[in-house]
């Protein structure tokens, strides 16, 4: 039976055997032909990966030989990718997509600031990261998705550091009909960029699980609406007295800031074409 086997010493000893082995082979790959290595390991990384998960020995034999792909189509190894992006993150971080095509515009501004992406958009990348994240102890290290926070984004300056934070929660809070949005401002890197929208990485972690097992637990969404105070346009909100224009503003720049990371949703998208064209006539009549 397969109890039996795999309580057999003779087969445990063949299988410790054939674990060594294969883990040989990865490191003399990974040593002796890298680009070649580089070239398979789409192919390889989820079996790798999951031998990992499933065997500590094998995990320590090649943890120096996984590989994260980037945005960029490099494969760098996890010491290869911290040390690229060290002082950007404050911390053993890595930034992460899981669809490069929805998240680009996202990608885009950690492109911008110089800060690799890494591509985990494996089924097996969810369970993975959060093995590497509690399997390393003191050398630990944390895995973000380009909308969990502004880690990389920011830089010190003085601009709308008289704006006031609370009012804008509320002024937010009001148009959207959203009472636990939470909002804070920064000072991101480009002062162009309006807002994004942020989800504690966690929470959609376990929500992202639960749907991949067919759960479904009630957890509660944890956005928080993240505002530019060296825009001009979130300076100029601020200043303005509520009313349907204002409203009208507050509802499209926060589906903007989600539209970077992910889809709207069939309604929201409706509402969203609607609202541009109304504000789109708006601007027409002004003139």
């Amino acid at each position: 039976s397969r109890s039996f086997l795999q309580n057999d010493g003779y087969v445990k000893k063949m299988a410790a055997y054939i674990t060594r082995k294969v883990a040989d082979r990865l490191l003399s790959e990974f040593n002796n032909r890298r680009e070649d290595y580089q070239k398979y390991w789409d192919d390889i990384h989820p079996f790798v990966k999951y031998g990992c998960m499933r065997d500590a020995k094998f995990f320590d034999q090649v943890k120096d030989t996984l590989l994260y792909k980037t945005t960029k189509g490099e494969y760098l190894t996890l010491q290869e990718y911290l040390s690229k992006n060290e002082g950007k993150l404050g911390g053993k971080k890595v930034i992460y997509t899981n669809d490069p095509t929805r998240q680009s515009a996202s990608v885009a501004m950690y492109d911008a600031e110089g800060i690799d992406v890494a591509v985990m958009d494996s089924l097996i990348d969810v369970n993975f990261m959060s093995f590497m994240e509690y399997s390393g102890g003191e050398d630990s290290v944390t895995f973000a998705r380009v909308d969990a926070d502004v880690s990389g984004l920011t830089e010190d300056s003085d601009e709308g550091k008289d704006l006031n934070a609370e009012d804008l929660e509320k002024l937010f809070r009001k148009a959207l009909g959203k009472e636990d949005l939470a909002v804070k401002l920064e000072s991101l890197a480009n002062p162009d960029m309006i807002a994004m929208v942020t989800e504690d990485e966690q929470s959609r972690r376990f929500k992202e699980m639960s749907r991949l097992y067919g759960e479904k637990f009630p957890m509660p969404d944890r956005f928080t609406l993240v505002l530019n105070r060296r825009n001009p346009t979130v300076r100029t909100l601020a200043t303005r007295e509520e009313g349907e224009v204002t409203d009208l503003l507050c509802k499209q720049i926060y589906d903007l800031a989600r539209m970077s990371a992910q889809p709207l949703e069939s309604e929201e998208i409706t509402d969203f074409i609607a609202r541009s064209q109304k504000l789109v006539s708006m601007v027409a009549d002004e003139k």
